[in-house]
């Protein structure tokens, strides 16, 4: 089984659509942090200027002291003291200087999310193009001739790229939040503990799914025999199933992303329609009319799970049966 694992793995660094990818996954990042870092660069001498300058001039307009009068007359329409109609009223810098701060919780939030959903992709393109060439080129059947124990030939393929991506995925992420870490660090910006535990828990839970999704867009491609069913089915699953159910008024629950965001976050919020009960004068007593339930990172991992083993189950027990031609 080593010299198998062994032999997919040259062959996986032989594939050039293979290695592009890989580029393209190395490139995602280095993208993603060089527009955030610009977006949100500090606040130049010029910027700063200009916005004292704003704030000067709507100051000094006559509209402003007439809204500050108004507030000192009827203070109890504004909801304050007397005193303190000027200070509420008065424009502040900050009004004016538009350019976002670095937060790593946004980051993460939103970049984090970005790199890791662009790079997953990527490295399950790579695991159907990496088999579907097999099949297209018609070497399989002669891998056959050298190991005709189709089970080790799966597990060997299936290995290799579950690997590969969990590796691509980890070095991705660990160059991606170090140069933002150092970046916060040049800015003077503080990381707090438990945002630190959030990009570690979700980097690590992003390998995870990293690994799941290669080795089962891989698993479909060796069961259908074609690259372009699996990117198709792909998609299916991606953005038709969501329409689908949504179209037929599933829970948000089934959803495919709604689980996945479940596993990557460790649990998330989805919406779900109230009983009929709830819209009544007097609902049962006991009855759950909370809009937004919690679905755990458990729950998540299970329905992931169950679509993982049908599809690698299906594919070995096809491998083993069917012809190859």
């Amino acid at each position: 089984m080593t010299r198998l694992l062994r032999l997919e793995l040259t062959r996986l660094r032989w594939r050039r659509a293979v290695l592009m990818l890989l580029a393209a996954c190395a490139l995602v990042p280095v993208v993603i942090f060089g527009t955030h870092a610009w977006n949100t660069r500090p606040v130049s001498e010029a910027q700063l200027r200009d916005a004292q300058a704003q704030l000067e001039r709507d100051q000094a307009d006559p509209g402003f002291q007439r809204q500050v009068e108004r507030c000192e007359r009827r203070p109890d329409r504004f909801g304050v003291e007397p005193e303190q109609c000027a200070d509420m009223m008065a424009p502040q810098l900050d009004w004016y200087l538009y350019q976002p701060q670095l937060d790593l919780q946004a980051t993460l939030d939103q970049q984090g999310l970005a790199v890791v959903t662009l790079v997953a992709g990527l490295l399950m393109l790579a695991a159907t193009t990496f088999v579907g060439a097999d099949w297209n080129s018609g070497s399989m059947s002669n891998q056959l001739l050298f190991e005709p124990r189709r089970t080790r030939i799966w597990l060997a393929k299936g290995g290799v790229v579950a690997g590969l991506a969990a590796v691509a995925m980890g070095a991705v992420l660990v160059a991606f939040w170090a140069g933002t870490m150092l970046l916060a660090s040049s800015r003077d910006v503080e990381t707090a503990a438990a945002v630190v535990r959030d990009i570690q828990g979700t980097s690590a839970r992003a390998v995870g799914l990293a690994a799941v999704g290669a080795l089962g867009a891989y698993a479909v491609t060796m069961l259908f025999r074609s690259t372009v069913f699996t990117l198709g089915a792909l998609f299916a699953v991606v953005v038709g199933s969501t329409v689908v159910l949504a179209g037929l008024g599933v829970s948000q629950r089934w959803m495919p992303h709604t689980n996945v965001q479940a596993v990557l976050a460790d649990g998330t919020r989805y919406y779900r329609e109230p009983p009929v009960g709830c819209y009544e004068r007097r609902p049962p007593e006991g009855l759950d009319c909370r809009e937004f339930a919690t679905l755990s990172l458990t729950d998540g991992a299970l329905y992931l799970g169950v679509f993982l083993a049908l599809a690698i189950a299906l594919s070995i027990w096809s491998f083993r049966r069917r012809d190859v031609p």
